[in-house]
């Protein structure tokens, strides 16, 4: 469901895990050119920058980001973003620069019509990504890439890696905890 979906990646989760999902941003780079940003920091991102069909004096940011569950830390999905700032209104470009911004969060709260179009839905050797989901490089994960489409722009790039069977046990634990709750248990807390 979630890799298919054309919605916000966050509250999906939240819908799926039955917690709530921040954002912890791991690496940033720009606003910058896209010379500037290879110069300066090195190619490190997966979205292929070609997509946005950027001028040559046009801004890019690059993002790396954790969705985790706040309550119990479990990382749940990595995402790496190319986001057009010059693309949106100044406030909404300066906001997605800020630590813990959730992208699709910040675009919803806006009144902008945008559209999601997923480019690629793929499995995965883990390799360089697996120590940031806590996997082997040698397992299999899921791996999307889509854009956002904003004025018939495509303004930001998204890939995300997806651990197997995370959500399927963060599922299957609030299910547990709503059935002892129903029957006037304490549900058990990891910690």
């Amino acid at each position: 469901m979630l890799l298919s979906a054309d919605g916000t990646v966050t509250t999906l989760l939240e819908a799926c895990t039955g917690e709530p999902i921040a954002t912890r941003a791991t690496r940033q780079a720009g606003p910058a050119t896209l010379e500037t940003l290879l110069a300066a920091a090195g190619g490190w991102w997966h979205p292929d920058p070609e997509l946005l069909e950027l001028a040559l004096a046009e801004r890019l940011i690059a993002r790396r980001a954790l969705l985790l569950g706040a309550c119990s830390e479990n990382t749940y999905l990595l995402a790496e973003s190319l986001l057009a700032p010059d693309r949106l209104p100044t406030p909404l470009a300066e906001r997605l620069t800020r630590a813990g911004t959730s992208i699709g969060r910040l675009l919803t709260g806006w009144p902008l019509e945008t559209r999601r179009e997923v480019l690629e839905i793929t499995p995965i050797r883990a390799g360089d990504v697996s120590h940031h989901l806590g996997v082997g490089p040698g397992e299999t994960l899921a791996r999307r890439t889509y854009r956002i489409v904003i004025r018939r722009r495509t303004t930001v790039l998204v890939t995300e890696w997806l651990a197997p069977g995370r959500l399927a046990a963060a599922a299957l634990a609030r299910t547990q905890s709503v059935r002892m709750l129903e029957e006037g248990l304490e549900p058990a807390t990891g910690g």
